[in-house]
């Protein structure tokens, strides 16, 4: 306690003393341009957010900036409909309406429109995508389905990660990062001219602390991370523009899991584990614009992956994705047609606690798309249909529709509707392996000897899950000072993850309780987002944010299957609120203070308390000293010393809180 107050004081005393002023402030902007701002990830092109029948947000390189994060999940906390919770220092449960859990399944996450989504376990490992703050764009986040534009996966929503391009980035540039949790982060980057284009390398490393485990101790959750990036884009005439980008990166986290353990008298064994992820990865992009207006585009990438969980699994997988796509106009109609293929080679192996069927697995995906934007009346009512058709190797075809409208009530005021549905494709786990997370006493019901051993073994008969969503939203600006954004929705699920009780054997001094996966439960999900912002001057902003989510599992007749359900939908809050100011005192300087409210968690296991509601504050002070240096002192989660924000996952991991934290930051730009 004594170290946490000092952090927060020093905090507080080294505010006033960032004095001077800069020359330039480029933190002003006008709100008008919320409505104004660009987003590709929609429908594949360019749209202002404005003319967009979606639910989208975007956190810009702006909003990082004066957040002062330094984890791409943490950039999202006050985006609504999105729930982000730290399980550790390295770990995160990133999820847009429901569905939360460190493999996050429902959520398609995508880098520069390349999936990062794992077939491992379905989901996102957000400790092995650590990019560099400094080169996102921005975050395009779409809440709701997009599955008829990207495909299976995109089921509750979209994380698109946009980076700069290299010819936004010339130059040398230093960045440096220091405090109590991050202890050291840094940045190098070199930026130069090419004959007819630029390029763009950079190195990102990080070394963060150990958190607490929940009732003490060493959270054994360090996280140390290096990447190298190489980004090129290149003028090739008539034929069009080219741009490459490749990184090898290796990240190592640390974790502790409670591995059952027969010889234990808890029959448990606390085991720090080592996870190593490192890989390689290269995408090569080339797209033309024609006088007409059309537009076509041809990206292919390649991918390695090695992962290492400790000595319990080890994953190597080969990728190779190739999506091509055409733009024209015809009349009233702007149409995008496209196709791709997705191919995996991948070998698992595991160890007693992961049981894989087969080592090596090879599997993926052909697809299709078109897409149609019809001006039914010009400038005022704009319908747009769409439709995917994806074959994949284990659950065959799957058709993902989509129907939107959009009405423009006056200049920057829409009203828009859509329904539309998609899926979600089974993950290895679920395709040809088993694990035994779950150890329990002799004592309990069926009385026998043995203790017994839970294991979740993979579904005999595997279906793609699938949701229909209806959404209705408003954006639009009532005053030049303010803009509000307001959705509604409702998703109804089939074919949903469950377990159905299997056999029970003795086996290694165990009595094994084997549960079996099964598709076969159905939910609803509903609710609102909505968030205000107001800038009566260039040097005072507020943005407002609420997310309300309503959760229902329909039953499955069993109790087995009933909670399996709802530890699937339910490890969610039902109210979130969130609040950042920005007040810029003087030109060059800007205070920000983002306060942020989560409800308990809507699940509740038998015998545990559920995540408690908390409140937290965040304070940074930003300073630009120079057109190239710019000065910044963060404190995070200053309202306690530490809380939790997420419970136990499927994975037997300790259960760790998040601490209050002191950062300073410094970021040069050397010519």
């Amino acid at each position: 306690m004594k170290a946490d107050r000092r952090a927060l004081f020093v905090l507080m005393t080294a505010l006033p003393l960032l004095g001077g002023a800069a020359e330039t402030d480029p933190l002003d902007f006008s709100l008008g341009e919320l409505v104004t701002q660009e987003v590709i990830t929609v429908a594949r092109k360019r749209q202002e957010i404005g003319n967009v029948a979606a639910a989208v947000h975007v956190v810009s390189a702006e909003d990082i900036e004066r957040m002062g994060v330094t984890t791409l999940p943490d950039a999202l906390r006050l985006v609504p409909g999105v729930h982000v919770a730290a399980s550790s220092n390295n770990r995160w449960a990133v999820s847009v309406r429901g569905f939360n859990g460190r493999f996050a399944n429902s959520l398609l996450v995508m880098v520069d429109g390349q999936t990062v989504y794992s077939p491992l376990f379905s989901g996102t490992f957000w400790e092995a995508l650590d990019i560099p703050l400094a080169e996102v764009d921005r975050i395009e986040v779409i809440r709701g389905p997009g599955a008829s534009i990207w495909g299976a996966n995109a089921v509750n929503g979209i994380v698109n990660i946009i980076t700069k391009w290299a010819r936004a980035t010339q130059g040398r540039e230093l960045g440096f990062t220091a405090g109590t949790v991050d202890k050291a982060r840094v940045y190098a980057r070199q930026g130069g001219a090419l004959d007819e284009g630029h390029y763009r390398v950079s190195y990102h490393g990080r070394a963060r602390g150990a958190s607490y485990r929940l009732g003490g101790g060493d959270g054994e959750d360090r996280w140390r991370t290096h990447r190298l990036g190489l980004r090129m884009e290149r003028f090739l005439g008539g034929i069009g523009e080219v741009s490459l980008t490749a990184d090898v990166h290796r990240n190592d986290s640390e974790d502790y899991w409670n591995v059952p353990d027969v010889s234990s008298p808890t029959l448990v064994t606390g085991t720090p584990l080592l996870q190593r992820d490192q890989g390689a990865g290269l995408t090569a992009r080339l797209s033309r614009i024609f006088d007409d207006g059309s537009e076509w585009s041809l990206q292919g990438s390649v991918q390695y992956i090695d992962k290492a969980v400790g000595d319990l699994l080890h994953e190597t997988r080969h990728s190779v994705d190739v999506d091509g796509q055409y733009r024209f106009s015809r009349g009233r109609h702007d149409l995008i047609v496209g196709a791709g293929v997705r191919y995996n080679d991948q070998t698992v192996v595991g160890s007693d606690f992961f049981q894989v069927d087969n080592a090596n697995s090879r599997f993926g995906l052909v697809s299709a798309f078109v897409h149609d934007e019809i001006a039914l009346l010009p400038e005022t009512l704009t319908l747009t249909a769409g439709l995917k058709f994806e074959h994949h190797s284990w659950t065959g075809n799957e058709w993902q529709p989509n129907v939107r409208m959009a009405w423009q009530l006056a200049r920057n005021h829409m009203l828009w509707g859509a329904v539309s549905e998609a899926s979600r494709t089974p993950a290895r786990v679920e395709f040809d392996m088993s694990y035994a997370p779950l150890a329990i006493p002799a004592s309990t019901p069926p009385v026998t000897a043995l203790p017994k051993l839970t294991r979740f073994s993979n579904a005999e008969s595997l279906r793609a899950e699938r949701i229909r969503a209806y959404e209705v939203g408003y954006r639009g600006q009532p005053s030049p000072t303010t803009h509000v954004d307001v959705t509604a929705f409702l998703n109804r699920y089939r074919h949903l993850r469950s377990l159905v009780s299997g056999s029970i054997y003795p086996a290694g001094g165990w009595l094994v309780v084997d549960n079996m996966l099964a598709f076969n439960t159905h939910g609803t999900t509903g609710g609102l987002e909505a968030s205000l912002d107001w800038q009566p001057s260039t040097r005072w902003r507020t943005r407002l944010t609420y997310t309300h989510l309503d959760t229902r599992v329909d039953s499955t007749g069993t109790s087995l299957g009933d909670s399996a359900s709802a530890f699937y939908m339910q490890r969610v809050p039902r109210d979130q609120f969130g609040v950042h100011v920005t007040w810029k005192p003087r030109t060059g300087h800007a205070v920000d203070a983002m306060l942020r409210h989560v409800a308990e968690t809507v699940y509740s296991e038998t015998g545990r308390q559920p995540v408690a509601a908390y409140t937290e504050l965040d304070l940074q002070y930003g300073w630009r000293v120079s057109p190239t240096l710019t000065l910044s002192i963060t404190g995070r989660n200053l309202l306690d010393a530490r809380h939790a924000e997420f419970d136990r996952d499927y994975m037997p991991a300790a259960v760790r809180e998040v601490e209050r934290s002191v950062h300073f930051s410094a970021q040069w730009a050397l010519d």
